[in-house]
């Protein structure tokens, strides 16, 4: 069960649509918010208890005025806190906090400033202790409505730890599932931890494809096929840019994903498939190092170790409308 939900935002549009799906969320689930804004300039100067300062009450009454009345009676919180790291601040807070669910907006930035100045969101989906709902623009006139998910796998934990989630979501609105795998051309491990492409013969490229199918079947369960609606397919391409594709050309409303958190060197060369989902994904993406709440423990679905829960560092404002 989801029974808190952390929404940072910094006052942007993307922010103000991830805090419309929080609100659909928190009502489906029945669980509170904590709305988190990160100032990255000082802004909680060491006034006297309870004084945190006129640059930090006016962000404090910035963020206030983003609760609506349904708001202030469901109880939602807000925080302000600060430091140069929004993305760590944000993980952090969810692990001292025991947040079930990350929901934020992603300005998904492309070229030279994605470059320079990354993404807040790619590297809270990097960190995060536990899933991380991605979202670009606010819902349509319908609202919230996750109607149809799609489920990216490459058969490991981490994508099993997804597929564990999209049951859950397919459960709470009703929706079916559809699980893809993409075959990639074969690549090795070169110097520096670079890939290179090798070719295959028409043999290994039929054999690998029904290797696939029949580990996607596998994952399928009848509560799946019967409940869910849930289908399968295998296709071939660029893993990344072909999920996002597909998600578009067939009006998918989300698309749940495991993301293996990579770090370092061999993140800086290979970059991240969830990553780069989330930048490009026509719909809302929620990824996962672990498995959502409500599956944690099963039979059926691994669990992977979240990160260790830490104090938070910063003071923080904490407000009730």
């Amino acid at each position: 069960m989801l029974t808190r939900i952390l929404v940072p935002t910094d006052f942007s549009p993307p922010s103000e649509a991830a805090l419309a799906y929080a609100r659909a969320l928190g009502a489906t689930f029945g669980a509170p918010l904590h709305l988190l804004h990160v100032a990255t300039e000082r802004v909680l100067p060491p006034y006297a208890a309870g004084d945190a300062g006129e640059a930090g009450a006016a962000a404090l009454r910035d963020l206030r005025t983003r609760l609506s009345p349904d708001d202030r009676r469901r109880g939602v919180v807000g925080h302000v806190v600060e430091s140069p790291d929004p993305a760590a601040e944000i993980a952090q807070y969810a692990a001292a906090n025991g947040s079930d669910l990350i929901v934020m907006g992603t300005h998904g930035r492309g070229g030279l400033a994605h470059l320079f100045m990354g993404s807040v969101a790619e590297k809270v989906v990097r960190t995060a202790p536990c899933p991380v709902l991605t979202v670009h623009r606010p819902p349509g006139g319908s609202g919230v409505r996750f109607r149809r998910i799609l489920v990216p796998t490459d058969f490991s934990d981490a994508s099993d730890g997804a597929l564990a989630c999209a049951r859950l979501m397919a459960d709470r609105f009703g929706a079916s599932m559809h699980l893809l795998h993409v075959l990639e051309d074969l690549r090795i491990e070169g110097p520096l931890g670079a890939e290179v492409f090798v070719s295959e013969t028409p043999d290994t490229r039929t054999a690998r494809l029904r290797d696939a199918r029949e580990r996607l079947s596998h994952r399928l369960t009848a509560e799946d096929r019967r409940d869910r609606q849930a289908t399968g397919e295998v296709i071939f391409g660029h893993c990344a840019g072909v999920i996002a594709e597909y998600a578009e050309d067939n009006e998918f409303d989300l698309i749940v994903l495991g993301t293996h958190g990579r770090t370092g060197l061999r993140h800086l060369i290979m970059g991240s498939v969830a990553e780069r989902v989330v930048r490009n994904a026509p719909c809302p993406v929620l990824t996962t190092r672990i498995p959502c709440a409500e599956t944690k423990g099963s039979e059926v679905d691994p669990v992977i170790s979240a990160p260790e829960a830490r104090t938070s560092r910063s003071g923080s404002a904490p407000g009730r409308g």
